[in-house]
């Protein structure tokens, strides 16, 4: 049943032009429109197919629709939000559900997390706030039919080519061994197994290397505190950066930019010699 559903909803992906159903739930009929008129205008492959007024009501539209992506108040009438995102991922837990409130608490923020939304929003919706997190779906959606199309093809040399790109693609978010081994029906120890014949390592090894490839970077071309670089990169803390950094490379990223600017101070020394 889970499966079938993660098929139904990447199906759109087979187009030329892709386009995604959303599902928008809020208990203010003027509001929710609002909300849906905001998506489309945001992104046109992101199509309305329901706008529900309660909990129940939505809950309904994503088992007739299966849509991409659910975007709901928390405070509804029948079956809250919180409820309503349960409920849904009990059975579909790939479903992306963005929660939207007036509540700015941080409690609210916590049980988002917990409840595994995909992102949360406040009222009044900030339009940039908005197109990033509807961009940050349609990217990972757009990776995840990738998969989806190469495991239709077929060989494991294609099939770690194309988890390739969707590291490449997604080395700066949460990136779910498992669930990208449950797409092609394998189990992680077989992906692995693959990976490891095809790449020349574990894909979690593979990916800490891209992260820090793009740290170094950063690092060569910005200002930025090694702690935001450590966030843009997908690592989950400072000091897991750093470890992993120091693995690789032999030095920390406090070291690494050190030697940076004094490789750069003996070239602007060499040019007036």
């Amino acid at each position: 049943m889970k499966a079938a559903a993660h098929a139904l909803r990447l199906e759109g992906a087979f187009m030329s032009n892709p386009t995604f159903r959303v599902v928008v739930a809020d208990d203010e009929k003027l509001i929710a429109g609002n909300i849906a008129k905001n998506i489309t205008d945001a992104d046109a492959s992101f199509e309305i197919c329901a706008i529900c007024y309660d909990g129940e009501s939505a809950f309904a539209a994503v088992e007739q629709y299966h849509p991409h992506i659910l975007f709901t108040d928390i405070k509804m009438p029948l079956l809250d939000g919180l409820s309503l995102i349960e409920r849904i991922h009990a059975s579909n837990p790939d479903l992306r559900c963005v929660l939207i409130s007036g509540y700015g608490e941080f409690e609210y923020a916590k049980t988002a997390i917990k409840c595994d939304a995909f992102d949360y929003l406040l009222k009044p919706l900030n339009k940039a706030e908005l197109a990033k997190t509807i961009r940050r779906a349609k990217d990972e959606l757009l990776s995840e039919q990738s998969l989806l199309n190469t495991e239709r093809e077929g060989s494991p040399e294609q099939i770690v080519a194309s988890v390739v790109q969707y590291l490449h693609t997604n080395y700066a978010g949460e990136v779910n061994f498992a669930n990208i081994a449950k797409i092609y029906g394998f189990s992680s120890s077989y992906l692995t197994k693959i990976f490891r014949e095809h790449a020349g390592k574990p894909p979690i090894r593979y990916l800490n290397e891209y992260r820090v490839l793009v740290a170094k970077k950063l690092l060569r071309d910005t200002e930025l505190p090694i702690k935001t670089i450590a966030e843009k990169t997908g690592f989950i803390d400072q000091f897991y950066f750093s470890k992993c950094f120091k693995s690789y490379c032999g030095v920390t990223p406090s070291q690494y930019k050190e030697q940076l600017k004094t490789t750069l101070a003996s070239d602007h020394e060499r040019d007036y010699d």
